[in-house]
C-alpha cells in the first residue's frame, strides 16, 4: 500500500511539473512569438518611413537654374536633358555666359526664389570659378562637387544650394548621378555611403550643431558685409 501511495504521489508530481513545463513553453512561445510580431511591425514601419521619405522628394515640384560658360556648355546640355525628363522638376535655362556673368544669374535668381525646393546648378570646366562668384552672393551656398559624396555632405552639412559641375573634370553620367544626389539630399538628414549605410561620424551633436549653423553663417555675411 505504501509502495502503492509512493508512486501515485510521484505521477501527480511529475503531472503537475508536466502542466508546468508545458505553461512555461507556452509563455515562452508566446513572448517569442509577439517579440517576432513587434520585431517585424517595427522593421515595416521604418521601412514605410523610408519609402514615403523617397515619394515625397520624388513628387517634390522644384525649379532648378542652370548657366553655365563655353566650357560648361556641353556638361549643362547633358544636364539639361537629364532634369527635363524628370516630371517634378522645372528647368530655367539661363544660357551661356562669361563663368562670373553665369554665376550672378543663377545667384540672383536663387536671391529671388524663397522657395528652398529651388537649386541652382552652374558649369564651367572645373566648377570652381563659378563657385567662387556664386558665393559671393548673400544666401548663396555654392557647392563643387566632382562626385556623390560631397555632393551628400555639402547638402546635409552645409545646406548648399547651388551645386558646381566641371566638364573638364567630371564625365556626364557621373555629373547626373551627383545632381540626382544633391537635389534629394536634405539638411541635417543623416546621409548614407555608397552602400546605402548610415554614415558612423554622424551623431545627435552634430545635428544640434547644424540646426543652428544658418543663422551664424548669416551672421558672418552679415558682419562681411558691414566691413565694406
Amino acid at each position: 500500500m505504501n509502495h502503492l501511495c509512493t508512486n501515485m504521489k510521484s505521477y501527480f508530481i511529475l503531472f503537475f511539473l508536466a502542466i508546468i513545463a508545458q505553461h512555461a513553453a507556452s509563455a515562452f512561445s508566446l513572448q517569442k512569438q509577439q517579440y517576432q510580431t513587434k520585431a517585424i511591425t517595427t522593421a515595416m514601419t521604418i521601412t514605410n518611413k523610408r519609402r514615403r521619405s523617397v515619394s515625397l522628394l520624388r513628387m517634390t515640384p522644384r525649379t532648378v537654374y542652370l548657366a553655365c560658360d563655353g566650357f560648361g556648355q556641353p556638361l549643362q546640355d547633358a544636364i539639361e536633358e537629364h532634369l527635363t525628363s524628370q516630371d517634378n522638376v522645372q528647368v530655367q535655362n539661363l544660357g551661356s555666359d562669361t563663368y562670373y556673368d553665369a554665376a550672378a544669374k543663377v545667384a540672383t535668381h536663387m536671391q529671388k526664389d524663397k522657395d528652398p525646393n529651388s537649386f541652382g546648378v552652374l558649369f564651367c570646366g572645373t566648377g570652381m570659378g563659378v563657385g567662387i562668384v556664386a558665393n559671393k552672393f548673400k544666401g548663396i551656398r555654392a557647392a563643387t562637387c566632382e562626385n556623390t559624396m560631397t555632393a551628400k555632405y555639402a547638402r546635409a552639412v552645409n545646406n548648399a544650394n547651388v551645386l558646381c559641375l566641371g566638364n573638364l573634370v567630371t564625365p556626364p553620367e557621373t555629373a547626373k548621378q551627383i545632381c540626382d544626389v544633391f537635389m534629394k539630399q536634405g539638411f541635417v538628414d543623416h546621409p548614407t555611403n555608397e552602400e546605402g549605410e548610415k554614415v558612423e561620424w554622424w551623431s545627435e551633436d552634430v545635428e544640434t550643431f547644424l540646426k543652428s549653423s544658418m543663422d551664424g553663417v548669416e551672421n558672418v555675411e552679415n558682419q562681411a558685409q558691414q566691413r565694406k
